[in-house]
């Protein structure tokens, strides 16, 4: 059975946030060009390829989770399922970037009109593309940190022989 401690777990859930700084820090680069729609193009190709490297990261991808013992596999769809629906797996990606967009489309509406103001215009495109795509990474940080935490078993101390 495969473990994760809670140093590791909270070390990879720093590394999931790094990254979705770096992509939040693109996602803003793609908002303050005057392109219509643009940065909603490039935030869900963004979010298409992170979310699946953090789950990969947090060992609850798909992959993984067809290699987990039938009792550990049974937990983490549990978890899963107590969870906001749709929120995992692949298969699911495009219904949680829809349904996160569908949420910041005020901010969208707002980047897109705010890309035609000259500079100050730029500057809320960009900020609102940064944490939006930050929100949405974090988030889903948060929530496969919360299932890892659940599911792998702390390790244990060193039995003495």
């Amino acid at each position: 059975m495969l473990q994760m401690t809670p140093h590791e777990l909270d070390s990879i859930r720093e590394e999931c946030r790094k990254l979705a700084n770096r992509k939040a820090t693109v996602s803003a680069g793609a908002a303050v060009l005057p392109v219509p729609l643009l940065d909603v193009a490039a935030d869900i190709r963004l979010l298409s390829r992170l979310l699946p490297e953090i789950s990969e990261r947090f060992g609850l991808s798909p992959e993984k989770i067809r290699e987990m013992p039938t009792e550990q596999r049974e937990k983490v769809h549990w978890h899963m399922r107590n969870r906001q629906p749709g929120f995992f797996g692949q298969l699911m990606m495009r219904t949680l970037v829809r349904r996160n967009l569908q949420k910041y489309l005020g901010r969208l509406l707002t980047t897109q009109v705010a890309k035609f103001v000259p500079f100050a215009g730029t500057l809320v495109a960009g900020t609102l593309g940064y944490l939006t795509l930050k929100q949405i990474a974090n988030r889903y940080i948060d929530e496969c940190y919360e299932v890892a935490k659940a599911i792998w078993p702390a390790a244990a101390p060193p039995q003495p022989a």
